[in-house]
């Protein structure tokens, strides 16, 4: 661009001597439009760089790959917001690049601003839904909903967020789907990876168990758990024993709870559970089972006796009187 424009003003003077105008005219519109696309291409270089550096384009990772493989995300605003703002600032560039070369090679673009503006408040009256979208879209970017990478569910459905645009939002299932929702179609959004997770569940032990023996043997994991190297530092508050949910028929229902750091809370569920097992056997406590015993009181027959009495029963002849009666 720089040699063009040194071309055209050393040979300016001689080119327009004779009828060489009409090759200076050419030679000055190219000069402009070289300017234009040039200048707009650094402008979107340096965009593009700046826009990397902040909030890299985030790519999919594939079932199967380590956490050094995989990319992870930036669960930040600034992350969410700054692809939207790329994508608006490169159409503009392009419009306004357009707009000028247009001009250069001597088109009069009034008439198409003043038709871009009229087609554009056509579009906003005739697609309601369209601007519902986008409106909503803006609304929930403002007020930080979600996320790209966090794990939402919008009442239908659940998903890590993958990919949030200016008029819909792309949701990963864990199973592997992705889910499209405009965001005109979202009315509640559950965002689980925000601060803390807590995670409440049951275990049923027999109803002669010791609670404060089994209350002792959960805090004992929940403090292992604590000091391991991998699992400790996502705990905020340790596991332990929350109390007595309620008392049965034939088992004592007791409530554990732990506070971790959002993400997966069901790995240390899970870890929790593969080791309260072997520490509760090792104790001596059982899990309650759903088989119903059934016990004779004081005086009452022994197995063996009832079995004998029955066998008896079955087998005895009905008297004439009974017969009849019957």
């Amino acid at each position: 661009m720089i040699g063009l424009h040194i071309i055209v003003v050393l040979w300016r003077p001689i080119m327009t001597q004779g009828d060489t105008t009409a090759a200076v005219g050419w030679i000055v519109i190219l000069e402009r439009i070289s300017l234009a696309v040039v200048a707009s291409w650094v402008i979107c270089s340096f965009l593009w760089r700046s826009f990397e550096a902040f909030a890299p384009t985030a790519r999919v990772s594939m079932p199967g790959e380590t956490e050094d493989e995989a990319q992870i995300h930036q669960a930040s605003r600034l992350s969410t917001i700054l692809p939207l703002i790329r994508n608006l600032v490169f159409g503009g560039i392009f419009a306004v690049t357009s707009l000028i070369v247009l001009s250069a090679l001597g088109i009069n673009i009034a008439p198409l601003l003043a038709g871009f503006g009229v087609l554009g408040l056509a579009l906003s009256f005739g697609s309601q839904t369209l601007v519902k979208d986008v409106v909503s879209g803006i609304f929930f970017i403002a007020d930080d909903a979600f996320r790209v990478g966090e794990y939402v569910d919008t009442g239908k459905l659940k998903g890590t967020v993958e990919r949030i645009s200016l008029r819909s939002l792309r949701l990963r299932h864990q199973n592997g789907q992705i889910h499209t929702i405009p965001y005109g179609q979202l009315q509640a959004v559950t965002n689980y990876s925000r601060d803390w997770s807590t995670v409440k569940f049951e275990l049923k032990f027999e109803r002669d168990d010791d609670p404060e023996k089994i209350r002792k043997t959960i805090k004992k994991v929940g403090l292992a758990m604590l000091e391991d190297e991998e699992l400790g530092p996502e705990f905020l508050v340790p596991l332990k024993m929350q109390g007595i949910q309620d008392v049965t028929e034939n088992s004592l229902v007791v409530r554990l709870k732990f506070t971790a750091r959002p993400g997966n809370p069901s790995i240390l569920q899970r870890e929790a559970m593969k080791r309260l097992l072997p520490a509760l056997r090792e104790a001596g406590l059982s899990l309650a089972s759903n088989a119903v015993t059934v016990r004779s009181g004081p005086g009452g027959l022994s197995d063996a006796e009832a079995a004998a009495a029955n066998a008896r029963l079955a087998t005895k002849p009905i008297e004439p009187e009974a017969a009849a009666e019957t």
